[in-house]
């Protein structure tokens, strides 16, 4: 079930570059409407059955959001947590092995995506012996390694130079992407949106939660005033290699993916021992008698649920903050990377928009209309 719109963003276009580019943000679900008054528990299943992509964030985000409006004293389960990692793995790899290939005109690998979720949906499952289960994560990772990458690893690449030699020596499809978004790169890098910090709870609490009331946040979201970027670079943004990759050419489409692909990396790492990854992927607080906030990472950046309970515990107001809001912003990353693009033709501007829209991520669809200046 979906209720929501579509992004458009209209380009002009004098033959070589983009003289304007303009984004109309998709309509929201009317979420306000459709919780009020209802009790937590049947508001869940709405949320539940409302959002199919990144579904278990969602899920788990309201559920949060809802437990620490009722009880200030609640925590995460351990359950919650590495079902939203597992999640978030999942879309990355549907990424690599779906829709990149698909738009780069390559073979597509659904029986590897189809082992991969099933591994990954035994191991949440998993709870009698963590030994084995363990055992076969390892194995797991070891099979995602080899279809993304082959035989090469990255753990040592710290240069761009280093990085090329072991894309060009992999012969998978995925290298293959990354190598063509390198020589495909035709925007200029949108460093004036800052990559989102770390979402820690202070800074949530205090630099965030204060503002979710405003009009029109949910549609037009920002921190301390300034759009961001999200999604896997923000995340990544400290990694060694796209530290310097970043310092050397800015942010790109390339730098996205190959963060995304480190981030698969880390995201084993996490489900494999939560507590020592430095951070979780499922957070909540009380803010107030009867009000709840959860801030949730998924595959495409921060969700933001706020709920806020009326005195015989019925929804009164309740609050969502998609990732694709952030990234989607009227004058957010897409639009202020989109100004500028050049391409030698109308069919190679729409490829190269494409690539941008895929390295943001929009939960939605999208059209894109190119006006002849």
């Amino acid at each position: 079930m979906s209720l929501e719109g579509k992004i458009r963003i209209k380009l002009d276009w004098d033959g070589r570059h983009v003289t304007a580019a303009a984004l109309q943000p998709r309509k929201l679900v009317p979420i306000q409407t459709l919780l009020h008054g209802k009790r937590p528990e049947h508001a869940l299943q709405i949320i539940s059955m409302l959002f199919s992509l990144c579904g278990k964030a969602q899920t788990a985000a309201a559920a949060t959001a809802l437990q620490a409006a009722r009880d200030a004293t609640s925590r995460v389960p351990a359950w919650r947590e590495r079902a939203v990692a597992a999640e978030a793995l999942q879309e990355l790899l549907w990424r690599f092995l779906i829709d990149l290939p698909r738009l780069m005109e390559l073979p597509t690998d659904t029986r590897a995506l189809a082992r991969f979720r099933q591994g990954l949906m035994a191991y949440c499952d998993a709870d009698d012996d963590e030994r084995a289960s363990q055992a076969d994560l390892a194995q797991l990772e070891a099979d995602v390694h080899r279809t993304l990458l082959g035989q090469v690893a990255l753990g040592d690449v710290r240069t761009r130079r280093e990085l090329l030699q072991c894309l060009r020596e992999a012969n998978t499809t995925t290298a293959s992407i990354l190598l063509q978004c390198l020589q495909l790169e035709t925007g200029r890098p949108a460093d004036d949106v800052p990559l989102m910090p770390h979402a820690e709870r202070n800074c949530v609490l205090e630099e965030l939660m204060p503002v979710m009331t405003e009009t029109n946040y949910s549609i037009c979201p920002h921190w301390n005033g300034r759009t961001m970027e999200t999604g896997s670079l923000a995340r990544m943004q400290h990694h060694p290699l796209l530290a310097a990759l970043q310092q050397e050419a800015g942010r790109s489409v390339f730098a996205r993916l190959l963060a995304r692909l480190c981030e698969i990396h880390a995201l084993f790492a996490h489900l494999r021992a939560p507590q020592s990854s430095g951070s979780a992927w499922v957070q909540g607080a009380a803010l107030a008698e009867g009000v709840g906030l959860a801030w949730v990472q998924n595959a495409r950046g921060l969700l933001l649920h706020r709920a806020v309970l009326d005195p015989a515990g019925h929804i009164h107001d309740y609050r969502i903050v998609a990732p694709t809001e952030w990234n989607f912003h009227p004058q957010g990353v897409c639009t202020r990377t989109l100004a500028g693009m050049t391409a030698p033709s109308e069919s190679a501007l729409r490829h190269h928009v494409e690539l941008l829209v895929q390295s943001l991520d929009p939960c939605v669809s999208h059209e894109v209309e190119v006006y002849h200046a």
